[in-house]
């Protein structure tokens, strides 16, 4: 077991995967706060905000994960004319394509709460603010638990893709080891084993929290 080249360079190979664990949980905390502020302006009553909304939506929902990587790594710094790190630019792409699936998922969520509880918050005199923070996003969150986390497992799944702008992640490190070794069959075998028990580990780890805050009817 100890020749395995997993093994033998588990230096690079927990220096990768810590990367690709960071920039995932990173990636999708931005993507949740910003697709919540998405989805609250895509329910605004002014016209303007609400469009602009929906197309951010379509824009981050239907790019290309790989395209929006290059994008953000080779175009947004000429643009704007400053030096962003790769790691940072890769989250940026991975940030602004979860902020549009999670925009959805938090719309869908709160349009799941009955009308006439809103109405209930308006008659006792709560702002929307209050109403939001005291009354639709506590039962929504349940409703939107198990999207969420699957959301997360779909980040992890995509963030293989930021070692082709140099982000030293996973893939980076098994690239790496497979340029300097000539030994592709076992390291990107590894690689693979590692990422199917993570997300493996992620899948039965959903479908249990779904279970326990499953709300009946929903």
């Amino acid at each position: 077991m100890q020749d395995l080249i997993i093994f033998r360079y588990s230096d690079l190979i927990w220096t990768g995967l810590n990367v690709t664990i960071r920039i995932s949980i990173l990636s999708m905390l931005a993507g949740v706060i910003f697709g919540l502020i998405i989805a609250l302006i895509k329910g605004s009553k002014n016209t303007i905000l609400s469009s602009i909304g929906y197309i951010f939506t379509e824009l981050a929902r239907n790019t290309p994960a790989l395209v929006g990587i290059m994008w953000f790594t080779y175009v947004f710094p000429q643009l704007f004319s400053i030096k962003i790190p790769v790691f940072w630019t890769a989250w940026m792409a991975l940030t602004f394509q979860t902020t549009g699936y999670m925009s959805e998922v938090f719309r869908a969520g709160i349009e799941a709460i009955g009308k006439e509880q809103r109405y209930a918050a308006k008659s006792v005199g709560l702002t929307f603010y209050q109403e939001m923070k005291l009354v639709i996003l506590p039962q929504a969150i349940r409703i939107m638990i198990p999207d969420i986390l699957n959301q997360f497992v779909v980040v992890f799944k995509t963030s293989t893709l930021v070692s082709v702008v140099a982000v030293r992640d996973l893939m980076y490190q098994a690239h790496r080891l497979s340029s300097q070794l000539y030994q592709p069959v076992e390291i990107y075998t590894s690689v693979a084993v590692i990422y199917i028990l993570i997300i493996f580990g992620l899948s039965i780890l959903v479908n249990l929290i779904q279970k326990k805050y499953k709300i009946p009817g929903y």
